[in-house]
């Protein structure tokens, strides 16, 4: 028995190690763009990035909140930001919708192609923007859509990712819920609303955050598809300000706090889904 035990703790010793680990490298980048954005300009270009706290945190935030560019001085942080929220949350809100409206329809309605279809979506999972550049940039244009939030919007909404997470959490329901709809008289849509979505909030606002992220850092389509000054988004703002200096540490920054706050508001729905509990 105790040698038993004696392995037990030393299985959970290497668990907690190995997690620690992932920990540390997961969240070293991060504490060095904090600590090196107290820093002045001149310290990171000739000693690079910094892991101790500096004395010109406030200086190179002040910085940051003042900074105008662009022709007309359209491009500030308040723009950016705005920008920067449009785009993630039409990318988040379309995504969740349109890949539950997809697995809802794969999965309840008797389509002899359902499988097909199915796997065709999935197959989009193997082919990312970048390497479709050029086609979509030519249906961007003929629908008019340059410089516009739409056009930065719309192609990112092909995400097979969230599709396959809800057909998946769809087969799992008991037929059951299916067979009392049926008796009850409720048709397609009623069964949608008041059994499917009750039961995938979690998978949903899951899908949501993996999605916002997504549309939050995209930055060679949007770099690509507007020469407006007005659509400026954060991530692309840091070529602006300046990747290597204090400023610019400053703001990748503020850059993260938005789906770092995100991901706190949703985080009981985010796990929940992840460890597959409704």
């Amino acid at each position: 028995m105790q040698a038993v035990t004696g392995y037990s703790l030393v299985r959970r010793c290497i668990s907690h190690l190995i997690l620690l680990c992932g920990v540390v490298i997961m969240l070293a980048p991060v504490v060095l763009i904090v600590l090196s954005s107290t820093h002045t300009t001149q310290t990171l270009q000739q000693q690079g990035l910094q892991w101790v706290w500096g004395d010109q945190a406030l200086q190179n935030y002040s910085r940051v909140l003042a900074f105008e560019a662009g022709f007309f001085d359209q491009v500030t942080p308040l723009a950016m930001l705005q920008n920067s929220l449009i785009v993630a949350l039409g990318v988040a809100t379309l995504t969740t919708l349109f890949s539950l409206l997809t697995a809802y329809a794969i999965v309840f309605f008797e389509m002899p192609l359902a499988k097909w279809v199915f796997w065709l979506v999935l197959m989009t999972l193997l082919f990312p923007l970048e390497s479709r550049f050029i086609t979509t940039f030519q249906i961007t244009a003929l629908l008019g859509l340059i410089n516009t939030h739409v056009g930065i919007i719309l192609p990112v909404l092909a995400a097979a990712l969230g599709t396959f997470f809800f057909r998946q959490y769809f087969l799992t329901l008991p037929k059951y819920l299916i067979e009392a709809a049926i008796l009850d008289g409720a048709g397609p849509w009623k069964f949608l609303v008041d059994i499917i979505l009750p039961l995938s909030f979690s998978r949903a606002g899951a899908i949501f955050v993996i999605a916002f992220m997504i549309g939050w850092n995209q930055y060679l389509w949007p770099l690509m598809i507007s020469t407006d000054d007005s659509l400026y988004t954060l991530v692309r703002g840091i070529r602006l300000i300046g990747q290597e200096s204090g400023p610019g540490m400053a703001l990748v920054v503020i850059t993260i706090l938005p789906p770092f706050v995100l991901l706190l508001v949703f985080q009981r729905w985010f796990y929940g889904a992840l460890s597959s509990r409704v």
